[in-house]
């Protein structure tokens, strides 16, 4: 039977791929705004922590420069970031989980969510948290690559139920077709640098 952590382990799957990404856009979003959110030394300090693999001393720095700004949501993010890089799955989730109901009006929060319930097998939450993304930002490119993933998913874990119920050709070689697609999406060209 076909494995969802195939599609949704964190190291390579086309979901982590779009999370340093979402990461970076958040932070180009919130510096936009030029309000006290905005990019700070720390803020750049801790990306590039992520960035170079160094998420332990990223995670220590976001929680210092939180305990100055409990309120900004880029600091937050990248503290769950750094989480998320850590393997503390509890504590990226309820860090996200915070952000979304703080700040709903924000994409990236509600797609890191809907990556670790995928990753949780959880399909129809992220499916469900993807959509909250594209209410806040129906331009949100890898909410869209995303949300297809997680259906893709779904898909194929239907396919192979009705194929336990009622084996056929026709059903097999669609499963087939879809897991090669979705093991062709895995592992895409020029994937983000940023862990998680």
């Amino acid at each position: 039977m076909y494995t969802l952590r195939s599609l949704f382990s964190f190291g390579h799957s086309p979901l982590s791929h779009y999370i340093g990404a979402a990461s970076t856009a958040l932070c180009i979003a919130l510096a936009a705004l030029g309000n006290a959110s905005a990019q700070t030394n720390s803020h750049t300090q801790i990306q590039a922590l992520l960035q170079s693999g160094q998420a332990q001393q990223a995670l220590v720095q976001a929680e210092q420069a939180l305990e100055k700004t409990p309120r900004d949501p880029q600091l937050q993010f990248l503290k769950a970031n750094a989480e998320q890089a850590l393997g503390q799955t509890e504590a990226a989730d309820a860090s996200l989980t915070a952000l979304t109901q703080n700040f709903p009006e924000l994409p990236e929060p509600w797609n890191n969510l809907a990556q670790l319930r995928a990753a949780q097998g959880r399909l129809a939450e992220a499916q469900q948290l993807l959509e909250k993304a594209l209410i806040s930002n129906p331009q949100f490119a890898k909410a869209h690559a995303n949300l297809a993933q997680v259906l893709l998913a779904q898909t194929i874990g239907h396919l192979e139920q009705a194929q336990q119920i009622a084996p056929n050709a026709q059903q097999a070689a669609q499963i087939q077709a879809l897991r090669a697609a979705s093991s062709a999406q895995a592992s895409p060209a020029g994937e983000a640098t940023i862990v998680n």
